[in-house]
């Protein structure tokens, strides 16, 4: 039996447009709760939290690669499961105004780690609470250029975040680190904070 055109074209659009189209609030949130994600950045307690949720899903539908949630007190909630949500992550948080660079580790980087930040907010604009999987973004430690104790000037920084995948693509760790220039590459693990590890 043969199936209309029409009806194809039609079943292909509407479920291009379902996975194109954020879905409701309330719609992603309930999986969210149900999926095991291996990495999160999150800022405070669930209860407080304004929630702006993003997800993108995986070429398989199976379960987002990728998500953001933006808290009350400007801090992200990110979730990378997967090494395909890189790109996605990458532009959700440029939209967002975070000036942040999201890369998968590389051993082979011919120029190592990028050189260590000289700002006194290092730690403070990522860290990894007490939870297992979880870490805090906080845009506002990102700074602007400046002029340091030292009287060196230096330029706006970018939060670096390098992660590292298995065989099966999954996330194994992120370090992070401020950066005034973004690199092409990072080798993994580059401090900044204790790495996340799966």
């Amino acid at each position: 039996m043969s199936t209309p055109t029409g009806f194809k074209q039609r079943l292909e659009s509407e479920l291009s447009a379902m996975a194109t189209d954020p879905a409701p609030l309330r719609a992603t949130r309930a999986p969210a709760r149900r999926l095991r994600v291996r990495f999160a950045v999150t800022a405070v307690a669930a209860a407080a939290a304004t929630a702006v949720v993003v997800p993108t899903l995986s070429g398989s539908g199976a379960s987002p690669a990728y998500a953001v949630t933006k808290q009350g007190d400007g801090s992200l909630v990110l979730r990378l499961d997967r090494a395909e949500g890189l790109p996605g992550l990458q532009k959700q948080l440029k939209e967002m105004g975070v000036r942040a660079a999201v890369l998968e580790g590389d051993k082979k980087c011919p120029t190592g780690a990028p050189p260590e930040s000289p700002w006194a907010t290092e730690d403070y604009a990522m860290t990894f609470p007490a939870q297992p999987w979880k870490a805090v973004i906080h845009p506002d430690m990102i700074p602007d250029a400046a002029v340091l104790p030292d009287g060196r000037r230096v330029g706006a920084a970018t939060l670096l975040v390098v992660a590292e995948f298995g065989k099966d693509h999954s996330t194994q760790a992120v370090s992070f680190r401020l950066v005034e220039k973004v690199p092409t590459c990072s080798v993994p693990g580059i401090g900044g904070g204790p790495d996340a590890h799966m």
